[in-house]
């Protein structure tokens, strides 16, 4: 895999799932062990975390990298 080719695109994009699926899994630990949530709830939760999270930081992420 040639790293030199990636776009500032690519590099925001990864980094975005990267952390974001992160959170995705604290929160689904969160859901599930912390507030009790039923076992078919804690990952819709997780999900929705992930899609609140990934647009957001992805636009912040790509405006940083181009610089």
């Amino acid at each position: 895999m040639d790293l030199e080719s990636w776009t500032p695109r690519d590099k925001a994009r990864r980094l975005t799932v990267l952390i974001a699926g992160y959170f995705a899994c604290f929160m689904f630990v969160v859901f599930w062990m912390v507030l009790h949530w039923p076992w078919y709830l804690s990952p819709l939760g997780a999900v929705v975390s992930y899609l609140a999270l990934y647009f957001p930081l992805f636009a912040l992420l790509r405006r940083i990298v181009r610089r």
